[in-house]
């Protein structure tokens, strides 16, 4: 069951990263409400993915690796529960426009730098730590473990967008650079998704 369980889950997310990749394409030559709604959807359901990925590696790991797979685990939850209010406020507060528009612009993810838009960040470089602690404790038996492992290890490097906020930089919006970086960070999940599903 754990194996089945972590088989579905990388799926799921193979899937969802796939569906994100699209909206941000369509995302490149312009702006639709449906897709930016749906990609916030997809990355909520992503996140909780994750969790039950990390969960299942948790379950194969050896006891030397307990506590890394503890912190990937635990790490995965507190990631998972950012992206979660960010993405479910930009379908409810933000799309309905229910609370005053000095509000909503602290709320709202396409203002760059913005609260939500920060915390966005927060999420994602918790993810990268996650990713980080899981790959240590892969048991790498042939060329396909070793490549998972060091993909998801890799990612670990991301962890430097929670400092993007902190840093004396404009907000900005403009130009497609961040849906680039984001365009080739989808690319390298599915990767790593696939290396996961193979094995």
């Amino acid at each position: 069951m754990n194996r089945k369980i972590g088989l579905i889950s990388s799926i799921v997310i193979c899937y969802l990263v796939t569906v994100f990749l699209i909206c941000l394409v369509i995302a490149l030559f312009a702006q639709n409400i449906f897709t930016e709604n749906l990609s916030y959807g997809v990355c909520t359901v992503l996140s909780w993915g994750w969790v039950a990925t990390t969960c299942a590696y948790s379950c194969f790991t050896q006891k030397e690796y307990s506590a890394a797979a503890k912190i990937g685990v635990s790490i995965g939850v507190i990631y998972a529960t950012i992206i979660s209010i960010v993405y479910f406020t930009q379908l409810t507060t933000v799309l309905y426009k229910s609370v005053d528009e000095i509000i909503l612009q602290a709320f709202s993810f396409t203002s760059a730098g913005s609260w939500l838009f920060n915390l966005d960040l927060l999420g994602y470089g918790l993810l990268s730590i996650s990713t980080f602690f899981i790959g240590l404790t892969l048991q790498t038996k042939d060329k396909i473990d070793s490549a998972l492992k060091l993909l998801l290890m890799l990612h670990g490097i991301f962890f430097v967008c929670m400092f993007v906020p902190i840093l004396p930089l404009p907000a900005t919006n403009q130009g497609n650079g961040g849906t680039i970086a984001l365009i080739c960070c989808d690319l390298y999940i599915i990767n790593s998704t696939f290396q996961k599903i193979k094995r």
